[in-house]
C-alpha cells in the first residue's frame, strides 16, 4: 500500500486540519507525520489506528494494519511524543 500516505495527506486536508494540529491530536511530532504523508516512514498499527480514528477511517486502518503484519516487520516507528 505504497500510496498510504498520499491518502492519509488527502484525508487530512479534506478535514480541514493543519499537520501539526493533526499530529498533536493522535500523539506523534509534525515531523513524522510529515515522513508518514510522504511513504518515508512505515508506521506501527497503533499509530495508523489513531490516524485513521482520527479522520474516521477505521474500515481503511484494519486493511492497512492486515497488510503490514502480512508484509512488514517492525519498521520505522517512533513512539508517541
Amino acid at each position: 500500500m505504497k500510496a498510504r500516505g498520499h491518502s492519509i495527506r488527502r484525508n487530512r486536508e479534506e478535514s480541514g486540519c493543519g499537520l501539526t494540529e493533526f499530529a498533536d491530536r493522535i500523539g506523534i511530532s509534525p515531523s513524522y507525520l510529515s515522513r508518514i504523508e510522504r511513504d518515508q516512514a512505515n508506521p506501527s498499527p497503533g499509530v495508523i489506528r489513531r490516524i485513521a480514528v482520527e479522520l474516521h477511517r477505521e474500515q481503511d486502518a484494519r486493511a492497512a494494519i492486515a497488510e503490514i503484519t502480512d508484509t512488514e516487520e517492525d519498521g520505522d516507528d517512533q513512539p508517541p511524543k
